[in-house]
């Protein structure tokens, strides 16, 4: 657009002049008229038209005063809007530059007041919102540069007028000549066009300027146009019913409003002052007596900012918002030229919705951690502060507050009665609200384990677990506002002797401990020497730095201590994201939890903090919650009760596809896997060894070796009876596990699970299972007991009179079989101990049954 009007009115002028030129040139040699006289139609100059209308004395004045008879005299190309006498009065009246008269004007500020009402080109109103940006954009601007400079205004900052952060110090006492912003400063319009095209309405209108408008009005920020396109030779004049002053940019907005001087103050920690070379320069040869230095306020920021302290060295990406609220020429895409069609918007809490939310429940964690806000570290605001920061202006007018969402897609609860107040910036707009919009870091059950990693005390510290859910991408996971969660979350102090699944079971036992280094901001960990029978920690063998190790511990740990739902309903066993099983004892600070590995040491987890966030519960724990390092093959293996099961269990045929144990590729485990695990949670029914062996009696199964008369399966001749006997052993024994872990817990409830035997006939059972489904088991409970149901309808008992019940195993997957590592001190042979992963693991929970699971 901005040839636009060059490209009509001035074209076809010229296109006339020069066919009337060349009819002359081709027919006459007589003088042609305009050589001498300008057409009437081009009507006087802007200058001459305010001078000669007489009711815009104080903008010739203004014009003359500044020089610009001459500019503005003749012809060019401008747009001006400007303020009749009667304004002015309005204007001297009351204002804030507290000026009473056109005399006490300063030089600044009539430049200010001429130069920000100036566009150096000429449009029509109607024809401000468009532009060309590889193309003709109609209706899509906003704004236009003026013809303001940076430098028509210099001011020089000293003490509390200057940021508190550390960088300003210095500057405190002796004073800086700063520029708020080096960048050209641009007007901001509102008319039908461009409305229309951004879906801006007139409530939004009314709401953001508190003016009431109508169809085709247009206005100059709040300030509305009340005549327009008044031709002139050297381009428009339009006159405006207020004295248009130039407005600050948001960033000096937030600063000099009185009730955002707290949320000031934060953003105020990522800016710092910038010698500008360039602009020193330029000031000194205009301006001979300066010899000061110039330096311009920038702000650490993705967009239009600085990404490098003063020192020059690099801003982490992390420590930037997400733009330079004090960019004056804000550009929302940092590729192409898009100044004109938008801005941006901030959310601004007042003082008193900062300070209530200080005070609430969901400020809660904050105030305990840091007791205000002057405290908070520097390093977990950025999340704050951009949460209330907004690229777009035209997606955050107020009737789209219901559609907002932030950069992590987590809606953005801005209602129209949260604005207490709108300023309208050269650069976007400014919402000051009576509410705070915390992130999602702050009120989900992550909020805790970040705040509480950045606090200055030494207890209860949480870097360690920060570090793994910022290295684990877990934090969206965790601030999800849809799920319910229980988060533990052992503190730092409280890592010191985590036993490792592999370490655990090499000829030189190891356990772990984690530690946060603040030379490297990393999580290292020491290993110990571990006595398995004692549970003693001896000397140090080795520190391990691999981020690989670390990370993919810690996200095995993460996985173990997140439940999904609430664990105070009275019941005591849940489940953990990773499927592992953890035990429940009481509720708030008096609760106490227990993993498997907890149980077999006899040792209490105690939660010792508890945060009551947006979308569950954070509890601070006194030790890591140790999942089971047992499997399921080593406790059937290792318990005589389970020996008839296990021997079932363990006769397959390593080469047969019906084999249950395995300990290869893609199944290396602590010593051997089920087969037919999948990364899920299970319940393994062990019959007791009387009633295996009746169900062998009885010719429900045949056992792998001859028994009395029974001829066993390993001594059958005929192939095809063999095949049978086995295919019907491993039905038999597939359909004692279950998928969903299930426990003997005290609450009652009733419920239908699938087993791992395939139905593949259509005979009609119990459960109606459909062929090529699983058999399914029905499991009930009246409290502290389990009764199944099978296909068949028989009733069979969990036995809880021996105490094999409730038992937690594990079924790990590593990335090599553990023999394959060194030991943890670096002693054996094999990969490092470092190399080692954890891949994925099943879990399931084991009871003892009084009798065998028959589906037909």
């Amino acid at each position: 657009m901005k040839n636009y009007f060059k490209g009509t009115y001035y074209q076809c002028a010229k296109w006339l002049i020069g066919m009337t030129l060349a009819s002359f040139l081709f027919s006459s040699c007589d003088v042609y008229q305009l050589d001498n006289q300008e057409p009437t139609w081009l009507g006087a100059s802007i200058y001459n038209y305010l001078k000669t209308d007489g009711h815009f004395t104080n903008y010739t004045k203004l014009i003359e005063d500044l020089e610009y008879t001459e500019v503005l005299g003749k012809t060019g190309s401008k747009t001006l809007f400007v303020a009749n006498d009667s304004a002015f009065n309005v204007f001297f009246q009351k204002n804030d530059w507290g000026v009473t008269s056109y005399n006490q004007l300063t030089l600044a500020q009539k430049k200010l007041i001429l130069n920000f009402g100036m566009i150096n080109e000429a449009y029509l109103v109607d024809m401000l919102s468009n532009y060309n940006n590889g193309g003709l954009k109609e209706g899509a601007a906003l704004r236009r540069v003026t013809a303001i400079s940076p430098l028509d205004s210099l001011p020089f900052d000293t003490g509390d007028k200057l940021p508190a952060s550390a960088y300003w110090t210095y500057y405190k006492t002796k004073g800086l000549y700063e520029l708020k912003d080096n960048t050209l400063v641009t007007m901001i319009y509102f008319t039908q066009k461009q409305m229309d095209q951004a879906q801006i309405s007139n409530e939004d209108f009314r709401i953001i300027t508190g003016i009431t408008r109508t169809s085709n009005d247009a206005h100059l920020f709040g300030i509305k146009i009340i005549k327009r396109d008044i031709t002139c030779k050297n381009g428009y004049l339009n006159v405006l019913d207020k004295v248009l002053i130039p407005p600050v940019n948001m960033a000096e907005y937030i600063n000099t409003y009185p009730n955002t001087s707290i949320f000031s103050s934060l953003i105020g920690r990522f800016c710092a002052p910038f010698f500008d070379a360039s602009t020193t320069i330029l000031y000194r040869q205009l301006h001979p007596a300066f010899t000061d230095s110039i330096f311009i306020k920038r702000y650490f920021a993705k967009i239009g900012g600085s990404t490098r302290y003063p020192s020059g060295l690099s801003v982490n990406v992390d420590f930037q918002l997400p733009f330079d609220p004090g960019w004056n020429s804000y550009t929302r895409f940092t590729t192409g030229n898009a100044l004109q069609s938008d801005m941006a918007a901030m959310f601004v809490p007042s003082n008193e919705a900062m300070n209530n939310y200080f005070n609430s429940p969901a400020g809660a964690v904050l105030k305990d951690r840091f007791g205000s806000w002057d405290n908070v570290p520097t390093d977990i605001l950025p999340l704050f502060i951009k949460r209330h920061m907004r690229t777009s202006f035209v997606e955050s007018v107020p009737s789209k507050f219901p559609t907002m969402v932030d950069e992590d897609n987590s809606a953005l609860p801005v209602s129209k009665g949260d604005i207490d107040k709108v300023y309208i910036g050269t650069n976007g707009v400014v919402y000051v609200t009576n509410k705070v919009y915390a992130p999602d870091d702050y009120i989900s059950v992550y909020g805790p384990v970040l705040l509480s990693a950045n606090e200055a005390s030494t207890v209860n510290k949480t870097r360690i677990w920060n570090w793994a859910i910022v290295q684990n991408d877990f934090r969206l996971y965790l601030n999800s506002l849809v799920s319910r969660y229980s988060f533990f979350v052992p503190t730092d102090e409280y890592f010191s002797k985590y036993i490792d699944p592999i370490a655990i079971n090499k000829d030189v036992p190891g356990a772990i401990k984690y530690w946060y280094n603040f030379k490297t901001l990393t999580v290292n960990a020491t290993v110990y020497k571990f006595d398995k029978t004692t549970g003693q920690v001896g000397d140090s063998v080795a520190v391990i730095v691999s981020p690989t190790f670390l990370i993919n511990r810690l996200l095995d740990l993460l996985n173990s201590h997140v439940v999904v739902g609430g664990v105070e309903s009275g019941k005591n066993y849940y489940l953990t994201k990773g499927n592992v099983a953890v035990k429940v004892t009481g509720s708030g600070l008096g609760m106490t939890l227990e993993g498997g590995e907890n149980m077999k040491l006899n040792q209490k987890v105690n939660v010792n903090k508890v945060y009551n966030q947006s979308n569950g519960s954070t509890y601070f724990i006194d030790k890591p919650i140790q999942s089971p390092l047992t499997s399921v093959y080593k406790v059937l293996s290792e318990t005589p009760d389970f020996s008839a099961f296990f021997a079932l269990l363990s006769g397959f045929p390593v080469t047969s596809s019906s084999v249950v144990f395995v300990n290869k590729s893609n199944y290396y485990g602590l010593d051997y896997n089920i087969k037919f695990f999948n990364t899920f949670n299970y319940t393994v029914y062990v019959p007791t060894n009387a009633a295996i062996n009746k169900a062998i009696q009885d010719g429900l199964i045949t056992p792998w070796e001859s028994q009395g008369s029974i001829v066993g399966i390993n001594d059958m001749t005929d192939a095809t009876l063999q095949a049978s006997a086995i295919l019907n052993l491993e039905k038999f024994v597939r359909y004692h596990f279950q998928d969903n872990s299930v426990f003997v817990d005290n609450q009652s409830f009733s419920s239908i699970y699938q087993s791992a035997t395939i139905k593949q006939d259509d005979a009609s059972t119990h459960f109606g299972t459909f062929k090529n489904k699983y058999y399914r088991i029905g499991v009930n409970s009246t409290g502290g007991n389990l009764t199944l149901t099978t296909e068949t309808n028989k009733i069979v008992n969990v036995v809880t009179s021996n105490g094999l019940y409730n038992i937690m195993t594990r079924d790990f997957v590593f990335n090599d079989t553990p023999s394959k590592f060194k030991n943890v001190d670096g002693t054996g042979s094999g990969a490092e101990f470092t190399t080692s992963l954890i891949t994925t693991s099943s879990t399931a929970v084991i009871h003892q049954i009084d009798n065998v699971l028959i589906f037909k």
